[in-house]
This record gives structure tokens, sequence and C-alpha cells, in this order.
């Protein structure tokens, strides 16, 4: 089962997100878009567990909720991935300046550590992906409409984290909750 946690977004949240998209399609075709419903601020990504282990990873994910405190984050601004070259990935930024967000990411990566998986290697990066670009041949020019693509901030509180399952096909992928758990519970 290819699984990853994830912090669920708000319809507000998606709902703002969808009509930045939307005005950047306008302006651009070379990017694969996100649907709405898919998106969410990845936590952590595990790929492949076997499902024997999806037991072991569920409580594990229980016991970074319960380590963790519910908290608010500010989603604005768009950006794009690499920073600099041709453009991969087209992103919307997350604001949360009480450390919790890394904390509560902090956890995650200490309690699958218990139960088998290696350490994320990379720092945490809080984004949202909205898109994404199999080739950029945009001289720079998707990277400067992504820049400046008005993005009102938006508060999200987030008191729960979700372990979800991706399957992938030909059509696109489609996520589904395989448990949800509660900060600080």
């Amino acid at each position: 089962m290819r699984l990853f946690v994830a912090i669920e977004l708000d319809h507000p949240v998606r709902r703002a997100l969808e009509k930045a998209q939307e005005q950047l399609r306008r302006r651009s075709d070379a990017v694969r878009w996100v649907h709405p419903s898919l998106m969410h601020l990845t936590v952590r990504f595990l790929g492949d567990v076997a499902d024997d282990r999806v037991p072991a990873v569920s409580e594990a994910i229980v016991a970074a909720a319960r380590a963790a405190e519910p908290f608010a984050m500010t989603v604005g601004g768009c950006g794009c991935f690499p920073p600099r070259g041709a453009v991969r990935t087209v992103w919307a930024g997350v604001k949360e300046d009480t450390g919790c967000l890394a904390q509560c990411a902090e956890a995650v990566n200490r309690e699958l550590e218990t139960v088998g998986f290696e350490r994320e290697p990379r720092p945490f990066s809080a984004h949202m992906t909205l898109g994404r670009v199999r080739d950029d041949r945009s001289g720079g020019k998707l990277r400067d409409t992504v820049v400046v693509q008005p993005l009102d901030d938006l508060d999200q509180q987030v008191e729960s984290i979700t372990l979800m399952s991706s399957v992938l096909s030909p059509k696109g992928p489609t996520y589904s909750a395989v448990s949800r758990a509660k900060l600080g519970s």
C-alpha cells in the first residue's frame, strides 16, 4: 500500500487554491494541475508499505499526534520548485510562526523511526502542490507568472493528521484516509 501522512485542507482553503489554479491555467498550459479534492499538505511520504505493517504505522501516527498540539497555519503565496532553472512543481506556501507544524512533522519522523522507517533526510518544507510540470520550456516565464499570482492569506486550524493511501492510475491518483489521529489527544 502506498502511504503518506497529511494534513487535510478545509474547503475554503481548497476553493482559494482552486481559484489561483484557474488564474494560472489561463496563462500557462505546461502545468498538470492537481485536482482540488486531492490537495493536502504532506507531512511525510512513506511510499510502498506492506499491508501487515499498516497497523504499526497507524499506531505511530497516533503517538506522533499525541505528542503535538493543535495549531493554526496560514496558507498564502505561490512559488516553484526547484528555486532556479526549469520549473518542476508549482506550490502554495504555508506559514506557521509557533513552530507547531515543524514539531508535528518531527514527531511523525520520530515515531515512524520506532517502526522501522528511516528518518526523512531532507528538511521539512511545508507547501501544497498545485501542479506539476513535465517539461518547462518557458525560459523563466512560468516562474515569473507563478510568483506574482495573488493568493490572499487563509487561516486553517489543524487538529488532526491523516494516514492516507494513494492509488496511482493513468487517470491520476486516488487518495483515501486509512486512519486519522487528533493532535494532543
